[in-house]
């Protein structure tokens, strides 16, 4: 029905003859920019509540939400794909884009990394699905009932669920609020689906679907036998339930990376599409997402987009396995609620096998964290780099890393900067 048009929901990118979609946020409301987006151009509005505006110009429904997510459904029930839906605490992103780019943009479509929850995955839908055969979706859960939400725009014939763990546990409440939302993939998949589960017995023991494969670090049907670093390489071997398949990484991957990479394999057999070794040797990790690289020959862990107990374990895991000598700058982890204090704890723990830690408190939270390797806390960041740059050897490892909020990538930018 609205085929011929894009939509938006951000009145600043608004382009005529689009529809605009007035959400409600936390910090603000769509409804207040209506008139704004149609002097700008677009065609119509889809409102919830009265605006001031021409009546022949508004869409009028009880829920602009359920309205993107209806309209999603109903292109996807026009085509039928093959949907694949992906989520998990950490690694959603590259074990998507690595089943998309391994069937091929003629044949899959998928959402972009931010277009993961109730507004963005029906938003990337509607303006960019055209009826490729597969859907590689990622899903992103906040709080319980998300992800059942999400499925319901796309049933997945194959669920993929990664790991689960601590992320957002303030937002959803508790740490078993996470695990049942996350099992919500298996259970919205279709009645002849095939889930692709990580070995957890935490998880498996709620799984009652006879269609299950499981994959882990050296446990399941797909299994991350070992690994070791060479360089800036990293070298795995696999096991699958046909062969032993060894890759040649040209990055560094850490344990968690590597573990769904066996995922990835799970789905591409399920689906009888053989893996490019090539493409997946040398697919390149999301900038942000830990990526490492070596700066005036220290080892550098760029890991600021976002931050969990379970990604800061497998990140000093690494760190520590690069450097003669490993140093963390960290921050903040957000949206554990009344977690936060036992959280950041608990992180202190983590950091404790560091050679160095330095505290970037530009956020609260991290105040709770206590380690007996703290050298540095400040929020100056001219300060971080001055000491960093005093201190940091050749052959040094240095991981950067705090939740997306703490804007820990303007400290590394700073570090990079000019000469050391």
């Amino acid at each position: 029905m609205y085929d011929e048009f894009c939509f938006v929901i951000d009145s600043r990118k608004v382009i005529p003859g689009c529809i605009f979609v007035a959400i409600k946020g936390e910090k603000t409301d769509g409804h207040l920019y209506v008139k704004d987006a149609l002097s700008k151009g677009a065609k119509y509005a889809v409102v919830e509540k009265p605006v001031d505006a021409p009546k022949e110009c508004l869409i009028r429904v009880d829920s602009t939400v359920d309205f993107l997510i209806n309209t999603a459904w109903e292109r996807i029930q026009r085509y039928e794909p093959f949907v694949i839906g992906i989520t998990g605490s950490n690694g959603k992103t590259t074990t998507k884009e690595l089943i998309y780019q391994s069937i091929g943009k003629e044949l899959c479509f998928s959402n972009p990394g931010n277009f993961n929850t109730e507004i963005g995955l029906p938003l990337s839908i509607i303006n960019h699905y055209r009826g490729e055969r597969y859907l590689a979706l990622e899903m992103a859960m906040n709080k319980f009932g998300d992800i059942a939400r999400l499925c319901q725009i796309a049933q997945p014939d194959i669920s993929v669920l990664l790991n689960v763990g601590t992320a957002h546990r303030g937002v959803a409440g508790s740490d078993q609020a996470i695990l049942d939302g996350k099992l919500q993939i298996v259970e919205m998949m279709k009645p002849n689906g095939t889930a692709v589960v990580i070995n957890d017995e935490r998880i498996l023991q709620r799984i009652s679907t006879k269609s299950l494969v499981t994959f882990g670090y050296q446990k399941g049907d797909y299994q991350l036998m070992n690994y070791f670093y060479d360089d800036l390489c990293t070298i795995a071997a696999y096991k699958t339930i046909n062969e032993i398949v060894q890759f040649q990484f040209r990055s560094i991957w850490n344990v968690g990376q590597l573990t769904n990479i066996a995922a990835v394999l799970a789905v591409l057999d399920l689906i009888k599409i053989k893996p490019s070794k090539d493409l997946i040797e040398n697919f390149s990790p999301i900038q942000g997402r830990f990526k490492v690289f070596r700066h005036r020959d220290v080892f550098i862990i760029d890991d600021c987009y976002n931050a969990s107990l379970e990604s800061f374990k497998v990140a000093v895991e690494t760190l520590r396995k690069l450097g003669k000598r490993s140093f963390a700058v960290v921050g903040s982890i957000k949206e554990q609620g009344i977690y936060s204090d036992q959280t950041h704890q608990e992180l202190g723990k983590i950091l404790e096998c560091t050679d160095g830690v330095i505290v970037y408190n530009s956020e609260p939270e991290i105040d709770a964290m206590v380690c007996s390797k703290e050298i540095l806390r400040t929020n100056d960041i001219e300060k971080i780099v001055s000491f960093l740059r005093k201190t940091i050897k050749p052959q040094d490892a240095i991981l950067f890393k705090a939740s997306r909020a703490v804007q820990m990538e303007n400290v590394l930018a700073k570090y990079l900067e000019g000469d050391q």
